[in-house]
């Protein structure tokens, strides 16, 4: 009797923390938190990134010791600015105890939003990285630091690799905040499993999984990264990213589905999803169909600047109410309305050039030319040469009162790349 009575109080409990955490399945949740703060708290740290003209901090994140010689991980976009700019910024450690002193750069991968940083003296406590990920559904936690607030623990759970994910991040759920970039998420045993890398709200996180750190860490090196060199080794790692993922793109079989009188490509590869919207807007007196596709994830290398984009969209207009002048001027106006689909700065990127030309394909049943104006158009990566956002710009032109307008969007790509990509889309649009 007094065990079923100990029982039932367990559960109650456990009712009241899902109730306010939404995470847990067992009444030792707290405890095991509890644990994991007062035993690791030693080697878990905000990583400052420091003005040198005002000595002022110019942003804020996470970090933890992963050996006895003092380096560090935390994310690329954590000391981004300092690999921008590094004339300007310096990097530097605050511990718990109230410990501080600068770091040093020793290596980088913008593809999975990790960085490798060493402080000067030594410190012999580290967290050791887990031999596996965790099972689905298992309680994990996140360290770091919040909004400046100090070292916190986020407790939740691993759902597996998310869903439509190009470079594979860890669905979690739990709240990564502000400042939390960096920290590590550990299982029960105090294991790392993961990198605190993003949020989408509401307990939906994302996490950098376990080989992706352990391969960054394990990488041959023979010391920290040269200044000089950070550019350079940023352009490799874009280059090697887009040789794979493009060239995965071009070689694979596409999948169309149909849109009014053309075929159009579909979902291309698993990480990218279709959506489709549609409308008859009586003010406008056209019908606008849309079908737009991408990929949930990008490469960041800066606030201002992103990279890794594949969108492609395609836009049916017609209509039965508008001359062949007005609805000419409202087609002309759905083309001027497209844009690139990444964000650039002046200071990143140089400004477009574009080539225009015109190419005509038969119907499948031969009874009629479609032509197509089509406008190639290219930007250059100042710092990662040999490297473009592509944007492409289709429309056809010979249809009095209906049109396919036809749009993607590829950043940091080669022009090789982008010209196989080009062909490829090109020759997947096919006519009713």
């Amino acid at each position: 009797m007094m065990n079923g009575l100990i029982n039932l109080r367990k559960i109650v409990a456990c009712q009241l923390m899902l109730a306010t955490l939404m995470l847990c399945s067992t009444g030792t949740l707290a405890q095991d938190a509890t644990s994991l703060f007062s035993q690791y708290n030693d080697r878990i740290y905000q990583i400052r990134i420091i003005e040198q003209a005002s000595g002022k901090q110019a942003a804020l994140g996470s970090g933890f010791q992963i050996d006895s010689d003092g380096t560090m991980v935390t994310n690329y976009h954590v000391v981004s600015e300092y690999t921008n700019h590094p004339e300007r910024y310096r990097i530097e450690f605050a511990g718990f105890d109230g410990s501080h002193g600068e770091l040093a750069l020793v290596d980088i991968d913008v593809i999975n939003d990790l960085a490798l940083i060493k402080r000067q003296d030594v410190m012999g406590e580290y967290l050791q990285l887990a031999d596996s990920l965790p099972q689905q559904g298992e309680a994990i936690y996140s360290l770091g630091n919040p909004h400046d607030l100090g070292l916190t623990v986020v407790p939740g759970t691993y759902n597996g690799m998310a869903a439509y994910s190009l470079y594979q991040r860890i669905h979690f759920s739990g709240s990564i905040n502000p400042g939390m970039s960096g920290g590590p998420v550990l299982n029960s045993a105090g294991h790392v499993i993961g990198v605190n890398v993003s949020t989408a709200g509401n307990q939906i996180s994302f996490l950098v999984p376990l080989d992706r750190l352990a391969a960054l860490v394990q990488r041959p090196r023979t010391g920290p990264i040269r200044l000089e060199d950070i550019h350079a080794v940023i352009t490799a790692q874009l280059f090697e990213n887009q040789q794979k993922v493009i060239g995965d793109l071009v070689n694979k079989e596409w999948l169309t589905s149909r849109f009014k009188q053309a075929n159009i490509p579909n979902e291309i590869a698993d990480y990218i999803r279709c959506w489709g919207m549609s409308g008859d807007n009586p003010d406008l007196s056209y019908e606008n169909i849309m079908s737009v596709c991408s990929q949930e994830e990008n490469i960041y290398l800066s606030g201002d600047f992103t990279t890794g984009t594949v969108v492609y969209q395609f836009n049916w207009l017609e209509t039965d109410k508008l001359n062949i002048l007005q609805f000419y001027n409202a087609y002309q106006t759905q083309i001027a309305n497209v844009y690139p689909d990444n964000t650039a700065a002046k200071e990143d990127v140089s400004n477009f050039e574009c080539h225009e030309d015109f190419h005509e394909k038969q119907s499948q049943a031969g009874d009629r030319t479609i032509i197509t104006k089509g406008t190639f158009c290219v930007r250059k990566y100042k710092k990662y040469p040999g490297l473009y956002d592509v944007l492409y710009l289709g429309a056809t032109v010979n249809e009095n009162k209906g049109g396919l307008v036809s749009h993607f969007t590829l950043a940091g790509v080669s022009m090789e790349m982008a010209q196989q990509f080009t062909r490829k889309f090109l020759a997947s649009i096919t006519w009713n």
